[in-house]
């Protein structure tokens, strides 16, 4: 498994975009992990800063790395399942372009799947760094918790019934299980190719159906918050994901539907609750948001 020669065992994307301050960093991770036989795609989807010349000296530098540079900027979504589609390994990943790796995240989560076929995606726990760490916690106990402890775990197994894991999904506000390493083949008949906001817990809802969730206990996984706070509004945040007018002014809407036809209906009605909080919760935001712009 450690012969770089080898066919590749897996497939790492990296969903690349204006990431020159940190993509160094992420590729550097990558580049010294234990596993050798992978393969590392960096799909650029219109970045107007240095990445797209960083990413090309390492391509050169490296028969592993690919670098493709989408014509135009289509959104996250588009070239998050356009990497994920592409791929022609065992296992797929993808990595953020300001998150980062210890030497042996890929080894210890592909022993996992080598070794337990009932789980489709395995993660390790994730550590956030980075100066905006508050921004991510509305709960001033979980802030608490975070600068006493400096570390917060965003990611939980998820397994059991299809009712249970569903469940677990909804009631557990991250989706940092997105992270995974991920069975291809499971992966890919889980892509939802219509684009709405919540689309990530639309496709980790998806995927439970195939099997098991799991995360190993220990940090071997970075998310680098900096980048993430940047955006000023929910507005203009959903409006990088060039979804159209309604799907940002009502972002939840099209989430709640897909639920309710892809979910089962009895499940749907049992958390119910979860989807008028989504919906009510989120038109108060931005109808505040828009009133502030006036």
């Amino acid at each position: 498994m450690n012969d770089e020669k080898t066919e590749p065992i897996v497939t790492i994307g990296i969903p690349a975009y204006n990431g020159e301050k940190t993509i160094t960093r992420t590729i550097d991770s990558i580049l010294s992990q234990t596993i050798l036989n992978f393969k590392l795609v960096i799909s650029d989807d219109g970045s107007t800063d240095s990445t797209p010349k960083i990413c090309r000296e390492y391509e050169q530098k490296d028969s592993r790395i690919k670098y493709i540079q989408q014509k135009k900027n289509k959104g996250w979504i588009t070239n998050w399942t356009f990497l994920a589609e592409n791929s022609d390994t065992k296992y797929f990943v993808w990595i953020s372009d300001d998150d980062y790796w210890e030497p042996q995240f890929l080894e210890k989560n592909i022993e996992v799947l080598e070794t337990n076929p009932k789980i489709v995606g395995s993660i390790s726990n994730v550590q956030l760094v980075g100066p905006n760490i508050k921004n991510y916690y509305p709960n001033q106990k979980e802030i608490n918790s975070i600068e006493s402890n400096f570390k917060f775990i965003l990611v939980r197994s998820i397994n059991g019934s299809y009712k249970e894991k569903i469940k677990n999904v909804l009631d557990f506000n991250w989706v940092i299980n997105l992270y995974s390493i991920f069975r291809t083949d499971a992966l890919k008949k889980s892509i939802i190719h219509e684009r709405f906001v919540s689309w990530d817990f639309a496709l980790i809802l998806n995927i439970i159906k195939f099997g098991e969730l799991h995360v190993i206990d220990e940090v071997l996984a970075y998310r680098d918050t900096e980048g993430i706070t940047s955006i000023k509004s929910s507005i203009d945040s959903i409006k990088t994901q060039r979804l159209g007018w309604f799907k940002t002014y009502f972002p939840y809407i099209s989430y709640t539907i897909w639920c309710m036809r892809n979910i089962g209906i009895r499940n749907f009605i049992r958390h119910i609750s979860c989807f008028k909080y989504l919906i009510f919760h989120s038109e108060k935001k931005i109808i505040r948001e828009i009133l502030k712009l006036k």
